[in-house]
């Protein structure tokens, strides 16, 4: 949902009422409430990770956890009037800045307004808490406003910048921040919060190796939605191995995936579907049958046929930084070279 230009974008909290840090977060969750705790708490905090970690949800934790009047075992407790305002987004204290539409840019303008809010004082003798996200999707007018903020914090103002890739950023901003990083966690703890989500067995395996590892992500793989795009995706690039599809009309139809994925989660696909058919080359490891399909068909045996797939898998990587990062890429054009570039393996 979008506001006026003139104001910050601000989304009613879509966290539980007493929001809680996942399993493979409770390191960093620690550390964190540690110094909230010895009020050593750091004005900015840059939480980061790829896709699926979440992310948002050790934010809305957080943030929770600072406008709360009683917090219970180091969390927000939900009873009391600052999580029932927060609860029902009209926290005086709390701004949520994000996107005026979906994947859309953060605007320069919508940073510049964060000035008021930041420069007034606590309406509740607390802290106050900028949440926004995603960071990276500023661009250098808008990056440079929010630097502003940074470099004069207010006492009481706790800014929470979410991000994907923290490389997209500017490095005076990320200075300016403590980081609060996620790697992916242990497969094992992965697998087992999975189960817990109805997620189980050998599909729960796959979900997680196409997520990269990251179990949220995995779960909205499940989804019907993404597990159609899934599905026709890599037909369609099957059938470029086959000479029945041409890359420039694949490149059409897949530059904007629509509802369900993205084109840098496609690309993440991708990569997995590399990433197994080098894995089987090297080792005899067994992969799914259409994977396997696919190897099939790469001409060529033993480790100089390895070559091309690992020059190809660089390019997913760098096509993938390109999407995340502040170049703002061609997609048609960066779709049609990939394309290319994947027929050509197979001749």
């Amino acid at each position: 949902m979008s506001k006026a230009a003139s104001k910050p974008e601000t989304a009613p909290p879509v966290q539980l009422p007493i929001p809680s840090p996942l399993p493979w977060q409770a390191a960093q969750w620690q550390r964190l409430g540690a110094q909230w705790t010895a009020g050593r708490c750091p004005h900015a905090l840059l939480v980061s990770g790829q896709p699926g970690l979440g992310k948002r949800r050790f934010a809305d934790a957080f943030a929770a956890l600072l406008l709360c009047d009683q917090p219970r075992h180091g969390l927000a407790c939900g009873e009391c009037r600052g999580c029932q305002l927060r609860i029902a987004g009209s926290h005086p204290d709390y701004i949520r800045v994000v996107p005026e539409k979906e994947q859309g840019p953060l605007k320069v303008e919508q940073i510049r307004q964060l000035g008021e809010f930041v420069g007034r004082t606590s309406a509740r003798e607390g802290a106050r808490v900028v949440w926004l996200a995603p960071a990276e999707s500023m661009n250098i007018n808008a990056a440079n406003a929010l630097l502003k903020n940074l470099e004069e914090p207010s006492g009481s103002v706790i800014f929470l910048l979410i991000t994907d890739n923290p490389s997209g950023l500017l490095p005076t901003i990320r200075s300016r921040c403590q980081s609060i990083a996620f790697p992916v966690p242990p497969q094992q703890s992965a697998l087992r919060w999975l189960n817990d989500s109805g997620v189980e067995g050998d599909l729960a395996t796959s979900a997680l190796v196409l997520a990269g590892g990251a179990p949220l992500l995995a779960v909205t793989l499940m989804e019907p939605e993404a597990k159609e795009i899934r599905d026709q995706f890599l037909a369609d690039i099957t059938g470029l191995t086959r000479g029945s599809e041409n890359p420039v009309t694949l490149a059409g139809r897949w530059e904007s995936p629509g509802e369900g994925a993205d084109l840098n989660l496609l690309l993440q696909f991708w990569q997995s579907w590399v990433g197994q058919m080098l894995k089987a080359r090297s080792t005899d490891q067994a992969v799914d049958a259409p994977v396997m399909a696919l190897l099939q068909r790469l001409p060529g045996s033993g480790p100089e046929s390895q070559r091309p797939l690992f020059a190809f898998y660089d390019h997913l990587l760098k096509a993938r930084g390109l999407l995340t990062g502040n170049s703002n890429p061609n997609k048609r054009l960066l779709m049609e070279e990939l394309l290319i570039r994947w027929s050509a393996l197979f001749r």
